[in-house]
């Protein structure tokens, strides 16, 4: 049985991950800490904690406290800054992690640089380049061409991204973060109108373990978010792409040469349907990790597994689920997994179908002769 504690567990990713732990044949006893006391009454967990925040000088005793009483093996966090902080931390923890370098874990969390990195390797053909409130757009249009796309260099949830129509508007954006002294950076890139994808990967000391891709096809409350997008998906199908998974391969590498763990590449593409990597989650999984459970792969088990020393079996390196799958999900909705064209619902063609064969169907009963000649033709 394997004793695992989960950081940041009240967050819906941390919840795919418990939820993908509880999935498996053999029972684990699973702690989760949270700063939100409420959030600990989600999912099946063996101990709850409140904890305190990650960068205080009270979350490492916190930690080290509750793995020795709850005699943790293995430690996993979820949010970007739960795992930079094991990350700095993880020989101070007293149980095992499977984390990429620190490193690399820092530069995967800056936008920014990953866009650097990507451009200079030639995965991207736009250079990043940082505004901030004040400065004058007209420039990183003429050079982006319009649209252009601004957002947060760091973060998650597309925080802070907008689709920049005209230079005044792009403006007005970064004033509007500015006057709310959030202190985050703002990069400008090219905008991307097609397709979106999610990478998701195990590696091991440079190899690929195993990886799955999904396509997004709709956003939670999209019209909440001045972007369109929120980057967590209502609607999300299983896809096998050869082009993404080739892509999100060399994006990884260029970012980290031995890449060690886990590794979700966000990758969108552009006006001639080449994917184009937006972001990497290093360290940590996508939010719907619990669809590819549910489709036979369980990547959340083999990290653990892999982080303990444990043999996972021989893995497909890509392409690890069947493809035309669908993940459905909302707020108070649950999870709903369907194959393409496995609805319940009739569809509304058909219904129009069968209005043309009834419309018809009283044409011919009125007009027999009508009938009669049609028929004939």
């Amino acid at each position: 049985m394997h004793r695992i504690l989960l950081t940041g567990c009240g967050s819906p990713a941390s919840q795919n991950v418990l939820a993908s732990l509880r999935a498996a044949d053999e029972h684990s006893h699973i702690a989760g800490v949270d700063l939100n006391i409420y959030h600990l009454e989600w999912g099946d967990l063996d101990a709850a904690y409140e904890a305190p925040p990650s960068d205080s000088e009270d979350y490492l005793p916190f930690l080290r406290a509750v793995i020795e009483r709850e005699e943790i093996e293995f430690v996993h966090g979820q949010p970007d800054w739960e795992v930079a902080t094991l990350s700095a931390h993880r020989h101070e923890l007293g149980a095992a992690t499977f984390l990429p370098s620190h490193a690399a874990i820092l530069r995967c969390q800056d936008k920014a640089v990953c866009a650097r990195v990507w451009h200079d390797a030639g995965l991207r053909g736009d250079a990043p380049q940082l505004v901030a409130p004040g400065d004058d757009l007209d420039a990183v249009a003429e050079g982006l061409g319009l649209p252009f796309w601004i957002r947060a260099t760091q973060g998650a949830g597309a925080r802070g991204s907008c689709k920049v129509d005209e230079p005044r508007q792009g403006e007005t954006w970064l004033d509007y973060w500015g006057l709310r002294d959030t202190g985050w950076e703002f990069m400008a890139q090219e905008y991307l109108p097609g397709r979106e994808f999610a990478f998701q990967s195990l590696w091991r000391d440079g190899d690929l373990v195993t990886s799955a891709v999904r396509e997004r096809l709709e956003f939670v409350f999209p019209q909440h978010a001045p972007s369109g997008t929120t980057s967590s998906s209502v609607v999300a199908r299983s896809v096998r792409e050869p082009e993404v998974n080739q892509i999100a391969t060399e994006s990884i590498r260029a970012v980290d040469e031995r890449a060690h763990g886990i590794y979700c590449v966000d990758l969108k593409c552009d006006a001639d349907e080449v994917p184009r990597p937006t972001e990497i989650n290093a360290g940590r999984f996508f939010t719907t990790s619990l669809f590819f459970t549910r489709l036979g792969c369980n990547m959340p088990l083999y990290y653990v597994k892999m982080g303990l020393g444990e043999p996972v079996g021989d893995l497909p390196p890509y392409d690890a689920v069947p493809a035309d799958r669908y993940w459905i999900r909302h707020i108070d909705c649950g999870c709903v997994l369907r194959a393409e064209g496995h609805w319940r619902a009739i569809p509304l063609e058909e219904i129009r179908s069968a209005r043309r064969v009834l419309a018809a169907s009283a044409h011919f009963a009125r007009d027999p002769d009508a009938y009669a000649q049609t028929t004939a033709e």
